[in-house]
């Protein structure tokens, strides 16, 4: 019985504008499965008079090209391939048999050369074609198979549209005329030539045809069914969950088939531009998608509720999203340059491989130095080659693999914020050449294939989402790393939204393991992954770091290592910027003032605000008092969270080392606490004050917490001391209760001295009341003389520290 929606009633007038067309590729056509789903579509949506164009199935035409070229000794393979459909789907056995004796043939002809290849390549679709017919007739849908080669005939004199219209129209009338009830199942990818003889339509060729005959009845609507549900932001294959693309112009759509896109060939979109017609991309695995669409109608890309409402991230303009539709990638191509030639061979070259349906791109004529230059597939070498050489010039391959990436929307060229966006995300990649094609709706960059995909989910995210961060390494993940880490994933959707950035951090390190992602790591997962990361036991990180040489980086120091900090000179001349709690290399004036150097000459940025009082702003506040004309002649205080802590807790009550431990406990100290007691990490904030004060020739008077004898030898042998240690504190701490004072650490910066002493003040000292871990500092100035000025607050811990590395970061990104 027939079905219902399938071959009801009789057709009508071929161009009545009512007949649609369906193309089924060659996957779509493999297996008994997917012939089964595409029978069943016909059957739902087609109706008298539409036509079906089927590619061959599955890799059949590969298969018989590669029995051509001896690749394969017999067609068994075929043989084979259609036995286990049959077995499957139960067409006719006549079929069956005459694709057997198709083979046989083919085999025989190869033997004597007595058919074209396009002879032999054109039986894969018509073999797809009896096949999909049959499948249908038996399915109570009324089909016939017609070979193209019927309508369609080559004429290569109109580039436009390069069929002969008038054996169209006759051959189309007659057919439609001939048959009622019928769906028509046509072989694509082949047509005659002007000779009439069967030649083949290239890649993509199914498509073509489908587009061809559509323009030809006048068909209101193109289904091209595949197995992606339709045009995403980018390859599915490279980009995690890239956003549907529900419609594209006819300018888009020809932007992108230009470019070299899969879906959408070139030769796809000629027969579109004659008629108003639509096409629709869908899946034959989701019929009921709505895929995507293309039209004539200049309107904006619209992307699917489903897509915005699964992406809480995107935030992006309506400007640029409106705009923006998809990016394209082409990987794996060659730069050819042809040399001493004018513009008028230049173009006959081009001509030429156009009408040998080679694709080129990037094509630039260099009027001044009398040169072609394009790109072309790499299965495509050959072909340039000697089709130039035939001209009587001489081509050289410049390049390889290289990628052309590029971004498609209507009339983008003529939007500044995207074009600047672009611009500003290839500064941070080592980029070939960019490009702006022979039209309003693209722009291209060329880059090497290894950095391709990197450049690709950047401009994705930038364009889609939110603009990425500069790529973050963070160096340690002890306690002040890894609350860097937490705070980045606890406020990661605040920082976005703030930023108009996305975060990605692309790798992290301690002493022992490393872990990096390309696409940025999952910052909820870092700790588990890190403990079986790489080897990072010798500074592995550091050579696989040194690919992003010269390209935007922000290395963050969280360490206390004085070889990370002897690095970053060549972090510096690699074009990174630095964002360092490690104060070693911040505190060593003519280190620091090199790397300050290199850094201004690439236009990076060293933050350091951490490395003088954790999170406390101080530094910012003498930038700012600097800046504004004030004059500073003193600043005073406690700059050590941990002995503040310590000297604060410190009452008798229990041994001083005990404290210590807590303290250590607590990352109030540094790893090692000797750096604290001797006052060296104090002396490192003061000089590294010194030097944004202008003090840093001031002679230094420094005196450790402790006596020097005590610091002497390994941390070990530290902790055997700890009864004089014990000792040592609780004298100190009795004169400091007999003369009713407070023990504090205390430095002072001049013009005159630089100093750092442990002291006995009295109880109304400003520096008397604090609470425990703070650091205070007092700044005196012309404006500030007989009221100094006052920042007070947590300067240990790995929260308020942290706090400040993220303070840092949020300041560079925002170009502070």
């Amino acid at each position: 019985m027939a079905d219902e929606n399938c071959a009801v009633g009789t057709t009508k007038n071929y161009k009545s504008g009512e007949h649609k067309v369906h193309k089924f590729g060659g996957t779509c056509l493999a297996t008994t499965e997917s012939i089964a789903a595409v029978t069943r579509i016909i059957k739902s949506e087609a109706t008298p008079g539409d036509v079906v164009v089927v590619s061959a199935n599955g890799n059949v035409t590969n298969w018989l090209l590669t029995l051509i070229e001896g690749g394969i000794p017999n067609g068994n393979i075929l043989v084979d391939y259609f036995r286990s459909l049959q077995s499957g789907i139960e067409f006719d056995d006549v079929i069956l048999e005459k694709i057997e004796a198709d083979i046989e043939a083919i085999c025989n002809a190869i033997e004597r050369g007595g058919l074209s290849q396009c002879d032999i390549l054109a039986h894969g679709e018509t073999w797809s074609s009896l096949i999909l017919a049959d499948l249908l007739n038996q399915k109570g849908c009324k089909a016939q198979a017609i070979d193209s080669c019927r309508c369609l005939k080559l004429n290569t004199e109109s580039y436009q549209y390069p069929f002969d219209q008038i054996f169209a129209d006759d051959a189309l009338s007659d057919l439609y005329a001939a048959e009622s009830d019928t769906v028509f199942v046509v072989t694509g990818f082949v047509a005659l030539d002007r000779e009439s003889r069967k030649t083949t339509l290239g890649r993509n060729g199914s498509d073509f045809s489908a587009t061809a005959l559509g323009y030809l009845i006048n068909s209101p609507n193109i289904t091209i069914w595949t197995d992606v549900n339709g045009i995403y932001t980018a390859d599915p294959k490279i980009i995690r969950n890239p956003l549907l693309v529900d419609s594209l112009t006819l300018c888009e759509a020809q932007a992108l088939s230009e470019l070299g896109a899969n879906v959408l060939h070139e030769k796809t979109v000629l027969p579109l531009l004659s008629y108003k017609g639509r096409v629709h991309i869908k899946s034959f695995e989701l019929p009921g998608e709505s895929g995507t669409h293309i039209s004539q109608d200049a309107v904006s890309a619209e992307y699917s509720s489903r897509n915005i409402a699964s992406n809480a991230e995107l935030s992006q303009s309506s400007e640029l999203t409106d705009r923006v539709k998809t990016i394209t990638f082409k990987p794996k191509l060659h730069k050819v340059c042809v040399h001493s030639i004018d513009e008028l061979q230049a173009r006959r070259i081009q001509q030429r491989l156009a009408e040998k349906s080679i694709a080129s791109y990037v094509n630039g004529y260099d009027i001044t130095q009398h040169k072609l230059t394009f790109y072309i597939e790499k299965s495509d070498v050959f072909a340039v080659t000697s089709t130039i050489k035939a001209l009587q010039h001489y081509p050289s391959i410049l390049l390889s693999n290289m990628t052309l990436i590029s971004l498609v929307g209507q009339d983008i060229r003529q939007n500044k914020r995207i074009i600047e966006r672009f611009i500003r995300r290839l500064s941070a990649f080592d980029t070939q050449e960019i490009h702006y094609p022979n039209n309003s709706h693209s722009l291209s960059v060329v880059i090497d294939d290894y950095h391709a995909e990197s450049l690709l989910r950047d401009l994705h995210t930038s364009f889609f989402y939110q603009e990425p961060t500069v790529p973050i390494v963070v160096l340690g993940y002890g306690n002040i790393g890894k609350k860097f880490v937490e705070l980045i994933e606890q406020g990661h959707e605040r920082l976005g939204k703030n930023l108009n950035r996305s975060i990605q951090i692309l790798a992290v390190a301690n002493s022992k393991r490393f872990v990096s992602n390309f696409d940025g790591l999952d910052i909820s997962k870092v700790e588990n992954i890190l403990a079986s990361g790489s080897d990072n036991s010798s500074n592995q990180i550091f050579p696989w770091l040194e690919q992003y040489a010269g390209r935007e980086l922000i290395i963050i120091d969280a360490t206390a290592s004085e070889s990370i900090s002897e690095r970053y000179k060549s972090f510096a001349a690699n074009k990174w910027h630095i964002i360092s709690a490690n104060k070693i290399a911040a505190s060593d004036r003519e280190f620091a003032r090199d790397v300050e150097s290199t850094l201004a000459t690439h236009r990076r940025i060293w933050k350091k605000n951490t490395t003088a009082g954790a999170g406390l702003p101080i530094q910012a506040a003498i930038k700012n008092l600097h800046e504004s004309g004030d004059r500073i002649e003193e600043v005073s205080g406690i700059f050590s969270g941990s002995l503040s802590w310590l000297f604060s807790e410190f009452n008798g009550s229990q041994p001083f080392t005990e404290l210590l431990k807590v303290a250590q406990d607590n990352a109030y100290t540094e790893p090692d606490p000797r750096e604290d007691l001797s006052g060296n990490d104090v002396i490192r904030k003061i000089r590294i004050l010194a030097e944004q004060l202008g003090f840093d020739d001031a002679p230094e008077d420094f005196e450790p917490a402790i006596s020097e004898e005590l610091l002497e030898g390994t941390v070990g042998d530290f902790w055997s001391k700890s009864k004089a240690i014990n000792g040592y504190y609780q004298q100190l701490l009795e004169k400091a209760k007999t003369n009713n004072r407070l023990l504090r650490y205390i430095a002072t910066l001049t013009p005159k001295e630089l100093s750092l002493k442990l002291e006995f003040i009295d109880h109304s000292h400003p520096f008397a009341s604090l609470n425990p871990c703070d650091n205070v500092f007092q700044v005196v100035s012309a404006w500030y003389k007989d009221n100094p000025l006052i920042i007070q607050g947590p300067g240990a811990g790995r929260e308020v520290t942290a706090g400040g590395i993220l303070n840092d970061l949020c300041d560079l990104l925002r170009g502070n």
